[in-house]
């Protein structure tokens, strides 16, 4: 996986993932297959407003685009394939920190907490799909869940080429946000210029936001959040 340079602390896995350390919460970072992102698209679309909308539960303001929910019987389908980039994502914590690795450690208390009682397992609770179009913008926001994802299905390059007249240049990237800086020379900003295919799972918690691009374009992406049941 050699598209996606960073400067920022991280470590390659066995399997060729990438975990970044930016600030304290890791980002987990690697490439889906290209036709599972294409199958995405193609489930994405046949979705509607009237059966699937799913913009009044987000964040995004999507005036020009939509996002829409994934039918049940779908997430149950993509559930194994995407738990599997989950399962590299703890094992490369694992093999690198050991199980007291505070992050992992206490996921892990809480599945067997949940599992020895309720028989708890760790869950896609939502898969949604987001048509993005110019001037619409994602706030600083957080998910719901233990576990949250973005996969990115369709990213026109030219929404990076045309920039407002301001100091904040990050039209169409993801920013992810943690801690308050007290200093000029701290950073708490993790920005990303995105490219298709590429996956990044992350604590749900973690803020994150999309600034508006100002291009005919449509930028698609699916996000989705793991809960313990």
């Amino acid at each position: 996986m050699s598209n996606f340079i960073t400067n920022v602390a991280n470590f390659e896995t066995e399997t060729g993932d990438k975990i970044l350390f930016p600030f304290g919460p890791s980002i987990f970072q690697t490439e889906v297959d290209s036709n599972f992102t294409k199958e995405l698209i193609e489930e994405g679309r046949k979705l509607t407003i009237e059966k699937d909308d799913w913009s009044p539960k987000l964040a995004g303001n999507l005036k020009y685009g939509r996002s829409y929910h994934y039918k049940k019987d779908y997430l149950l389908k993509v559930e194994p394939y995407l738990k599997t980039y989950v399962e590299r994502y703890l094992n490369g914590l694992l093999d690198r920190f050991g199980s007291n690795y505070r992050g992992v450690k206490n996921l892990l208390e809480v599945y067997v907490d949940r599992q020895t009682l309720k028989q708890g397992k760790l869950t896609l609770d939502s898969l949604w799909v987001n048509f993005q179009n110019k001037h619409d913008f994602n706030p600083p926001h957080s998910h719901t869940g233990i576990l949250s994802f973005v996969i990115y299905c369709q990213v026109p390059k030219e929404i990076f080429e045309v920039q407002a007249d301001s100091n904040h240049q990050q039209a169409g990237q993801i920013i992810f946000d943690y801690g308050d800086p007290i200093s000029k020379l701290q950073g708490s900003e993790f920005p990303v210029k995105p490219y298709e295919n590429l996956m990044f799972i992350f604590p749900n918690e973690l803020k994150h936001y999309v600034p508006a691009y100002w291009v005919d374009a449509e930028r698609i992406t699916v996000s989705g959040n793991f809960i313990v049941l």
